[in-house]
């Protein structure tokens, strides 16, 4: 079954030069906070948890309700979420609150970037300069899109107590991929939500925004562990929903392999029916590819993430008009459209 456009939250790295003899101008830059380092030498990585956020603003996340979001979206080191999802297994998937279901506004403001072990241990120059979103996003900028979440164990028709609600991967793909202009545009995204949902399959373009030619290329994505947690914040009563994935992505181009790991970290807030907020984090993990720099730094973090981006997420619910008046609706994959009763 294929789908539509995306791929949110997947950096897609590229090897940063070594400066083994810097000049005094160079060592002056880094002085502080990244001496220039050779991999393997130091004997491990030394937490200094660099800070980029908008000038003059101190972002302080609020306080956290789930054990999932508490433990890792503040965290300062981050290991490796576990355990591993076992591939083909008959239920892989992430099932999401019911207040989730529906089709959703989305506007996510970026309010800062973390690097706990400073920028020499990023795979790449832009995820200092930008985010895994957007090579030039910086803290404050905000970026809105469309989000879909559906029933997964129905077709079409009004969905009830006992329906699965599951994100559309393929059309939140596309949609976050074209509202962060991505380099590299999304034509396809395939996913089987039904054989395998830990899978995706996403097809570039092989033409830039400006018509210049990027070559082919394709990525498999695949979903390696997830956790979700449910609560309720005991002083307003209000749902809470908390998820966490991690994903690998295998970046296909002529001549080159680029694999890459993220986890997404988010806890979900139910203001009203039409009004969810959120708190996201991404965070990016080094690969231990062999007999390579990044293999080797991989080790000095112990696998730990060297990168965080953390976002503010307003939703806000998309209505339709209906014989009974105005509803929340979404269409699946099939093209089915299903309703709130």
């Amino acid at each position: 079954m294929s789908r539509r456009k995306l791929l949110s939250n997947i950096a897609f790295s590229a090897p940063i030069a070594i400066a083994v003899n810097p000049t005094k101008t160079q060592a002056a830059t880094v002085a502080g906070q990244d001496a220039v380092y050779i991999p393997g030498v130091a004997g491990g990585a030394i937490l200094k948890n660099l800070i980029v956020d908008e000038e003059n603003s101190k972002w302080n996340p609020p306080d956290f309700v789930t054990n999932l979001a508490k433990s890792r979206i503040p965290a300062k080191e981050l290991s490796p979420l576990n355990p591993s999802l076992i591939p083909f297994a008959s239920d892989n998937e992430l099932y999401y609150d019911k207040f989730m279901f529906g089709s959703w506004k989305a506007k996510a403001t970026l309010k800062r970037k973390v690097f706990p072990y400073g920028k020499n241990y990023l795979p790449s120059v832009s995820l200092f300069e930008g985010s895994p979103r957007n090579r030039e996003e910086a803290p404050g900028d905000s970026t809105t899109y469309e989000m879909h979440y559906f029933a997964s164990n129905m077709e079409g028709g009004d969905i009830s107590d006992k329906s699965k609600i599951i994100a559309e991967r393929a059309f939140n793909a596309m949609s976050l991929s074209t509202a962060y202009k991505q380099l590299s545009q999304v034509d396809e995204v395939i996913w089987d939500y039904k054989k395998d949902p830990t899978r995706l399959t996403v097809k570039f373009s092989s033409l830039a925004e400006d018509f210049q030619p990027l070559g082919e290329k394709k990525a498999e994505i695949y979903l390696t562990s997830r956790k979700s947690e449910s609560g309720q914040d005991s002083v307003t009563g209000e749902k809470i929903f908390a998820a966490s994935e991690r994903l690998r992505s295998v970046v296909l181009v002529p001549g080159n392999v680029v694999v890459s790991d993220t986890e997404t970290i988010t806890e979900f807030r139910r203001i009203n029916d039409n009004q969810v907020k959120a708190v996201s984090r991404i965070a990016v993990y080094l690969t231990p590819n062999p007999n390579s720099r990044e293999g080797i730094l991989w080790q000095d973090v112990n696998g730990k993430a060297v990168a965080f981006y953390d976002y503010e997420i307003d939703l806000t619910r998309l209505t339709q008009t209906t014989e009974d008046g105005e509803r929340a609706c979404v269409y699946t994959p099939n093209g089915e459209i299903q309703c709130s009763t």
